[in-house]
């Protein structure tokens, strides 16, 4: 797990009834409402990695995961804005861009709401906040750009609500190149959710008249703790070790790869290789093993 600070503001909650009733299962199923990447040459991290945030993750494990000192406080406050599952997947493009999806699922669209306020007020008060981003088409939402200066690199970061559903993703760049690429693949990610993934009629605003969400109560009891920064830097972590490692692959001897012209053959220092049946040892290879980098390109590992 990468080094890495996390920034956490705390505000006040009032207990939501959503905590008090049995939670349903999301359909469809999370793990296949993240929108793709923009383009085919970003690869996906193993599942299997424990440096990354990748595949499903509980109430308990979102904090443990990102390695809070108070994971337990921020599971309890999962449970009380109705939290049912949770899943995300990260995606790295070259050497020096990141891209991060989630998407938590409440039992209904006041405790996904109350989470999307929460974060947004903690990006304001981060020191790497820099503006606030804006977008067309989506009505519950927020973006901020950040410039981390410890590590020297950007991240823009949006997060919605669409039904009971918490979406956020975030594109980390080692350069002020991010343009409207966050942007646009918010866009992508909002047409390509459902509407909700558990039915309104089940959502306990719908079921209850007696205790009904207000955003001004929260100013009640309890504490949520908002992790928004720490994925943002969790990400930039990744940006960051993937430049070390090129850095560090370009300033040793040997450890370079010499391809032909054409690209089907590497150069051992004897004599050339097929690329196509055999690795160079020095090659890097990606996150999960299944790609290496020629130089240009990831290739599959034969």
């Amino acid at each position: 797990m990468l080094n890495r600070m996390i920034a956490i503001v705390c505000m006040a909650v009032v207990f939501h009834p959503a905590a008090a009733l049995a939670s349903p299962t999301p359909s469809p199923s999370l793990s296949g409402i993240l929108a793709p990447p923009p383009t085919a040459d970003y690869v996906e991290a193993a599942p299997t990695s424990a440096s990354v945030l990748e595949g499903q993750f509980d109430a308990a494990t979102f904090g443990v995961k990102l390695k809070v000192p108070n994971a337990a406080q921020v599971e309890q406050t999962l449970a009380r804005d109705g939290f049912v599952d949770g899943f995300w997947r990260t995606w790295q493009k070259g050497h020096e861009r990141v891209l991060l999806e989630m998407v938590i699922a409440f039992s209904g669209r006041d405790g996904a709401k109350s989470w999307l306020r929460g974060a947004e007020a903690t990006d304001k008060v981060d020191a790497d906040y820099v503006h606030p981003l804006s977008i067309s088409g989506i009505d519950e939402y927020y973006g901020a750009h950040f410039y981390y200066k410890s590590s020297r690199t950007y991240g823009d970061w949006y997060a919605f609500v669409k039904g009971n559903d918490y979406f956020g993703l975030v594109i980390a760049s080692a350069h002020d190149d991010l343009g409207t690429s966050a942007a646009d693949q918010t866009k992508a990610q909002y047409a390509f959710a459902p509407a909700a993934t558990i039915p309104q009629s089940q959502w306990p605003e719908s079921r209850s008249s007696t205790v009904a969400f207000n955003v001004g109560s929260l100013l009640g009891g309890g504490i949520v703790l908002v992790l928004l920064a720490g994925l943002v830097l969790f990400v930039v972590g990744l940006a960051r070790r993937s430049r070390r490692q090129t850095s560090f692959a370009g300033s040793v001897p040997g450890v370079g790869v010499q391809m032909s012209p054409d690209g089907r053959y590497w150069w051992d220092g004897q004599s050339w290789r097929d690329a196509q049946v055999q690795v160079p040892p020095s090659a890097q290879r990606s996150a999960d093993g299944h790609f290496w980098w020629d130089g240009k390109q990831w290739r599959p590992v034969p």
